[in-house]
């Protein structure tokens, strides 16, 4: 009865990553409480292109935390990151010398589908690596933290081979993606369509009303098409890429395994997170992870601030 207590407690803190209701006035606990921050950096070329970055107080390098927002790839900020009781989280991390970003990006478009905002968040990644000197952090040792579409970024950038391009005429992108863990919440195994079609028992036709309305007004025809296209699928799906040299995950996929009547029903389904788990106790991957609407709980009730301490300490 105490474990289940505890896990209903756990799963509504972890709640406040997927509204933007109780944002704390963060330019008002800035001046108040005199935090070490850097508002709206710039990491790239697009307007969306921003990141807010919370430096530890320590005069040594810090190691430090990327948070990725959700929003289905179409909506969010990077102030997701600021409910009271995230920023409690923020506050927590600061005091172990864990520094904190948070970032905006791209949204899905026609030109790439998801790639954009997978590319800028990995392009904020090695904006802070290649800056580590400015603000005294540590490449070494990141974590990456994201919400639904953010944690789906999150596993795409940490779970396959570096991104660093080292003949690219752009320093930023020659830096390594290499992270020390990854926190999902509500996140989804791969990008490989067909493998949430398996993964939910639902023919290819139901699968594909979904995605279609997730689509909205982009071009329909072309990303029906090209979603299940196998040189866009080896772009996203990031759970064929995974490897026994991967980084620890935590992963939190709430709620029961009911048939998926939407695109956020898919992408949140607690089965992506034994997927994951089945994926990384076969390659020995380190992992916490919980589905409590599924009976899977960690051993270890570790929570997400302290796996991060844990690893980036």
């Amino acid at each position: 009865m105490i474990r289940n207590l505890f896990f209903l407690a756990f799963i509504f803190n972890c709640l406040f990553i997927f509204s933007q209701k109780n944002i704390v006035n963060i330019d008002s606990v800035i001046e108040a409480d005199n935090y070490k921050v850097f508002k709206n950096i710039s990491y790239g070329p697009d307007k969306k292109n921003n990141l807010d970055l919370w430096v530890a107080n320590t005069e040594s390098k810090t190691s430090f935390v990327i948070y990725i927002h959700g929003g289905g790839f179409g909506a969010g900020n990077k102030n997701a990151a600021y409910t009271k009781n995230n920023f409690k989280r923020i506050v927590r991390l600061l005091e172990n010398n864990i520094s904190f970003a948070t970032i905006d990006y791209r949204f899905k478009n026609n030109d790439d589908f998801l790639l954009s905002s997978f590319k800028d968040a990995s392009r904020a990644l090695q904006y802070l690596k290649f800056n580590a000197d400015k603000f005294k952090l540590l490449k070494s040792k990141v974590a990456l933290m994201g919400a639904s579409a953010g944690a789906t970024s999150s596993l795409w950038i940490g779970l396959q081979d570096d991104l660093s391009d080292i003949k690219n005429n752009d320093p930023v992108l020659r830096e390594s993606t290499k992270v020390s863990c990854i926190v999902g919440m509500a996140a989804a195994h791969s990008l490989n369509l067909n493998r949430w079609k398996e993964m939910a028992n639902v023919d290819e036709a139901y699968l594909k009303s979904i995605f279609e309305k997730y689509l909205g007004k982009m071009d329909t025809e072309k990303w029906m098409k090209k979603s299940f296209d196998k040189d866009y699928i080896s772009e996203v799906d990031f759970f064929e890429k995974m490897d026994s040299n991967d980084p620890p995950i935590f992963i939190i996929n709430y709620g029961e395994n009911k048939k998926p009547k939407n695109i956020a029903d898919f992408h949140h389904n607690p089965l992506h997170a034994k997927v994951l788990k089945q994926r990384a106790d076969s390659l020995k991957i380190k992992n916490v992870i919980y589905a409590p609407g599924i009976g899977i709980i960690d051993k270890s009730n570790q929570g997400l601030v302290d796996f991060i301490i844990e690893n980036l300490n």
